[in-house]
């Protein structure tokens, strides 16, 4: 079981067992630290942001690998187990990481040199000595029934590698080198599919930007056909702008000739109503002149 969540931690000691039981849920979290508690955790490799471990669980041992990166946590186990975000055999190796830390690669790097990886004195050299052979580190303890059971569990094991169905549980009788080397096999086995499902995610996402690029180079010939729209018209526009200014400076001048032929009409006015005003005062006088003429002639006789 694979799975991966978001993490704003930057090193798995930081996963606290509170912050733990908030995300996998009590029931998760209650028998993943009865694991714990039980010491059937065995941390195999950790550092700051990675661990691989193998827990002894109800039916069998299960490997685990836990990442930390790229703001976000991957867990892997080889069981079938299908709790969500991540299963009890991942929270009980979480919770051996809080409480450990990464002591296994420290204590490796840490641990000094054996004499046997010693060199020896120049003086107990000798140039035509032919070198001893290497002695090998531990002596191999495999009896038959291991062998068989080791045997069968390869056999098993080779339909399911490079697969993403987790390997055969490792038979609880197995024990020793043979343990050792079928837990090697599962590492080497998960680093495969951890690669190739980094380089199915590259893959995806490299398509995934093509497509984008391809979209976007679209969408600017889209707009730049529109740009080049909009700037014939905002040409035409200045034309019309050129010819309304041109057209606004004649009405200009129509509007001063008119104000000047409306002053004059007005000036025509005013002297016509004085003209008028004169004749009307011309015209009383002749009445009265005519009205004086008749008093003075003779009335008529008959």
């Amino acid at each position: 079981m694979r799975n991966r969540i978001s993490c704003s931690a930057h090193e798995l000691s930081q996963l606290d067992p509170d912050m733990v039981e908030s995300v996998v849920g009590g029931q998760v979290f209650k028998i993943g630290n009865q694991y714990f508690s039980d010491q059937r955790v065995n941390i195999v490799e950790a550092n700051g942001t990675q661990v691989v471990a193998e827990v002894n669980g109800t039916y069998g041992v299960y490997a685990q690998t836990i990442k930390l990166r790229g703001g976000s946590l991957s867990t892997k186990c080889s069981c079938p187990s299908t709790e969500q975000p991540f299963c009890r055999h991942c929270v009980a190796v979480l919770l051996q990481q809080f409480h450990t830390g990464p002591t296994e690669e420290k204590a490796s790097e840490d641990a000094p040199a054996s004499p046997s990886s010693q060199a020896p004195p120049a003086s107990e050299t000798s140039p035509k000595a032919a070198p001893a052979p290497a002695e090998p580190a531990e002596t191999v303890d495999l009896n038959f029934r291991e062998a068989t059971l080791f045997i069968d569990w390869v056999q098993q094991s080779i339909r399911q590698l490079g697969k993403e169905a987790p390997l055969p549980a490792v038979p609880k009788t197995l024990g020793g080198v043979a343990r050792e080397w079928a837990g090697v096999i599962d590492r080497l086995n998960q680093q495969f599919l951890e690669s190739e499902e980094d380089r199915t995610d590259a893959q995806r996402n490299l398509k995934s930007a093509e497509s984008m690029v391809d979209s976007l180079t679209k969408e600017l010939g889209t707009v730049k056909g529109e740009c080049e729209s909009t700037q014939k018209a905002c040409t035409g526009l200045d034309k019309k702008v050129k010819q309304l200014e041109e057209s606004l400076k004649d009405f200009a001048q129509v509007s001063k000739e008119r104000d000047r032929l409306v002053g004059k009409v007005s000036t025509m006015q005013s002297a016509l109503q004085k003209k008028g005003a004169e004749l009307e005062s011309v015209s009383m006088t002749l009445k009265s002149l005519s009205n004086a003429i008749r008093n003075l002639l003779p009335s008529d006789p008959s």
